[in-house]
């Protein structure tokens, strides 16, 4: 008896499975064609669409330095702050505020790049972010990470390493309370 439900419920499902497939293979046919159709005449037409389209790529040429100076903003934010918090002289603060776009070098680098591999493996503090940049000022080099493109938007680095060669071990100034 049991047996005899569990093979009518089987072929049951697979009529109602055929029947179903059958149906819904009439309608994507049948779809297919009226939206090829109605593709066909909203392309003869000038829709909002096209005007969109048409005015992002207009207005990417425009974007291009606003998107450079977003970026040059957060690197030097992250760079001065970097540098202030481990060297706090008052020669420092006065080249600090000589720190500008056109005296700093940097460039994005990638998780793909044996460089980047080896020294993530060497300070594993350090996360893989997809928009890495490493920026270099006079003796300092620092290694940045954030969230999203900081193309984009102005935000606070993620992380960031300052690396640097000074003339002793032993160079940074702490400040007094």
């Amino acid at each position: 008896m049991e047996r005899f439900k569990f093979t009518l419920i089987l072929i049951v499902s697979l009529a109602l499975g055929g029947i179903n497939n059958s149906i819904s293979g009439q309608d994507t046919t049948s779809a297919g064609k009226t939206s090829a159709g109605v593709e066909e005449n909203h392309d003869a037409k000038d829709g909002q669409d096209k005007e969109f389209y048409e005015y992002y790529y207009k207005t990417q040429v425009e974007n291009l330095p606003l998107k450079k100076a977003k970026l040059e903003y957060n690197l030097i934010k992250t760079l001065k702050k970097e540098i202030l918090s481990r060297d706090y002289s008052k020669a420092n603060m006065e080249a600090i505020k000589k720190i500008d776009s056109s005296n700093i070098k940097y460039e994005r680098v990638y998780r793909d790049s044996k460089w980047v591999r080896g020294f993530l493996a060497q300070m594993t503090h350090l996360s893989v972010k997809d928009f890495m940049y490493i920026v270099k000022y006079d003796k300092y080099m620092c290694f940045m990470t954030f969230e999203t493109s900081p193309e984009s938007y102005l935000q606070e680095a993620r992380q960031s390493q300052l690396i640097f060669s000074g003339t002793d071990k032993f160079e940074i100034v702490i400040p007094k309370p």
